[in-house]
């Protein structure tokens, strides 16, 4: 299956779209990488609970992240454009959420920041979430143009959290 947007654009628009795509990958993996490598501090004293809530949020964006992987299963690409490989998927965790896989690494980054002690990885924990945030909107565009489903897919399902 050709992904959509491919059938109706331009070489160069291809290209600048892949750019666009692969850059969000890279800004999204410094900023991982920042989170996880940046040394611990003790800008702020950690009580029990705030350690357990963070293992906590880290153990949820685990297990949704490994739900939605699956899901997905040949979909699953670390690029924003979608591969071609599978239909519309709003099952499992899509249910729920347009983007289970960003929630997933959010909550992670936000288990991680809350340990960490760091205001600097709570700085690069914000950066992430914002960069979802505009990468989402991004990939829903070319998402619209592939899936004629996904409007109303949109309409019905948040794009992060779940709403009752």
């Amino acid at each position: 299956m050709t992904p959509g947007f491919l059938l109706a654009t331009s070489p160069q628009s291809v290209r600048r779209r892949t750019v666009v795509a692969w850059t969000f990958v890279g800004v999204q993996a410094l900023l991982l990488a920042g989170i996880v490598v940046v040394p611990r501090d003790d800008s702020w004293q950690l009580g029990q609970f705030v350690r357990v809530g963070g293992t906590g949020l880290v153990a949820v964006g685990v297990g949704v992240g490994l739900w939605a992987a699956a899901r997905l299963g040949r979909g699953l690409t670390p690029s924003p454009l979608p591969n071609g490989a599978i239909s519309l998927v709003s099952r499992g965790p899509y249910r729920w959420v347009r983007h289970p896989m960003y929630t997933a690494v959010m909550l992670l980054a936000v288990g991680v920041a809350t340990r960490s002690g760091s205001w600097l990885v709570v700085a690069q924990t914000v950066a992430l979430i914002v960069l979802f945030n505009v990468k989402a909107r991004w990939e829903e565009r070319r998402l619209v143009e592939t899936f004629p489903d996904y409007t109303s897919y949109q309409a019905t399902t948040p794009r992060f959290l779940p709403m009752p």
